[in-house]
Parts: structure tokens; sequence; C-alpha cells
């Protein structure tokens, strides 16, 4: 697949910087969570966490600026960076690393750790799945499993365009190529449909907002049009209600999925 380095990396900081005057800052106590398992035990940490249907965005004391996705967690230990830029990851998360001149950031996760003097990717690897994904839209990574595997511990060095796959039940980890301009919809936080047929919008949705989605009913009760539009920073609800109207369906939001009904 033919790379794009069109990236601009002054237009994404324009793009972060106007979404944290917006005001979605959300942070909370580690306690008020479901722990990472990578929490080392006695170790204090101040967690930022991101509700179901949300993404919210901070800034870290080094300056690294952070978007998470739904359902997302970051845990920042005690002393942080004065004694390393070292954080645990659980779900989604945008990163774009401010360099130091010193040591790189270390983003570790249940299947992977990504090490990078400064750049900006976007990692997906929760521990509630087996899968995760890592793409790189500026600057350099360094990345590995985060755990011993039996068969390969080959490591990965990214640049702007790599991506790597992985899932930890068949203990995989492969290095892709990706465009570079299917990450921007998701940083300026449009959602864009081009007369997409339903099961693909939803399954456009369950990336987004990193929830589950269950349809139920007869084919036949559902249209045979498919979605077209363009939505901005829209809540899961606000989506799930426009869409409902439009096509006709209703829908529950219990704590785990979003259930669909025609």
């Amino acid at each position: 697949m033919k790379r794009r380095r069109n990236w601009q990396p002054v237009a994404l900081g324009l793009i972060l910087c106007m979404l944290i005057v917006s005001g979605i800052l959300y942070y909370t106590a580690c306690r008020h969570l479901q722990p990472s398992v990578l929490l080392e035990p006695g170790k204090r940490y101040a967690a930022y966490h991101c509700p179901y249907g949300k993404r919210k965005l901070f800034t870290l004391p080094d300056s690294t600026l952070v978007l998470l996705n739904s359902r997302s967690s970051l845990y920042v230990p005690e002393g942080f960076p004065a004694n390393g830029r070292q954080v645990i990851l659980d779900g989604e998360g945008y990163f774009r690393i401010t360099p130091t001149g010193g040591a790189d950031f270390l983003v570790t996760t249940d299947k992977l750790k990504v090490s990078s003097p400064g750049g900006t990717y976007r990692i997906r690897s929760a521990e509630r799945q087996s899968g995760a994904t890592m793409y790189v839209l500026n600057g350099s990574a360094h990345v590995g499993k985060s755990y011993h595997s039996p068969t390969d511990n080959q490591e990965e060095d990214l640049l702007p365009g790599d991506m790597i796959l992985a899932n930890k039940e068949i203990d995989l980890m492969e290095k892709e190529t990706f465009p570079l301009e299917e990450q921007q919809d998701f940083l300026e936080g449009r959602l864009v449909f081009h007369n997409t047929p339903l099961p693909a919008a939803l399954k456009k949705l369950e990336d987004w907002y990193g929830v589950e989605m269950e349809l139920k009913g007869s084919r036949e009760d559902r249209p045979s049009k498919g979605v077209s539009g363009v939505f901005k920073n829209d809540s899961l609800q606000d989506m799930l209600a426009i869409l409902g109207d439009s096509m006709g369906f209703t829908y529950r939001i219990t704590r785990d999925k979003v259930v669909i009904k025609f």
C-alpha cells in the first residue's frame, strides 16, 4: 500500500488545542475506576478516565496531549515526569508526545509497549479485548509486546503511515501500513457516511465510541437505504437518536452494549 506522508503537525496541534479550549477535560481519582491489571501494588497513580460514549482530551505535566476514547483509562504514576515518562493505557487514546531531549515517552498496555521520543500516534488496546492496533501519524515509535512470547519477541520501528496489528490470544504482532488521512476524521471528531449500509455504519460507531452494537429484528424490517451525513463531535446518544429517526429503529443503551431493534 502506498504511503501518503502529507500529515500536517501544525494543523494537528491546532485541532487538539481547540478541543482543550472547548472544555472536555475529565479527571477522576483511580479509586473510582476498575483498575488496570498492570498497576503495581503499593504504587500511587492518577487516573484519567473517559466515560461511555464520550471522548476526552487532557494535557499531562510534560505537555503531552492525550485524547481518550470511550471506556478508556490512562494511569499516570506519582512522580511523573521527573521519575520517568511512563504511563499505562487500558482502552484507546491519541498521544501527541512533546520531545524533551531526555527520556522517551513509554505507553504500556496488556499487549503492547510503545516508546517514542516525540510524535503523534493512536493506540487501541483494551484489556477486555484480545486484539490491539497502533498507528503512527507523525514522528517515530518503537513497538514490542508487553508480555514475553514463547514464539516471537521481535520488536518493530515505525514511521508515519506504519501500523501494528496485534492479538494476544494467538500471540500475533505484525507491522502494516495505512493511509494517514483515514485517521484525521477521528481526530477532528468528524464521522462521515456516504450511503453507508447500516451494518457497516454501526460497525463504524462501534469503533468510534468503543462500544458493542447488537442488531435485532428481521432483515425485511430494515431499510434498504444507506446512511449519509457528516456528524461533528456528537455523543453516542445524539448519534443514535438521529439515526433512529432516519432509519426507523429504537435503541437501548446498557452497561456493556447498545441494542438496536427494528
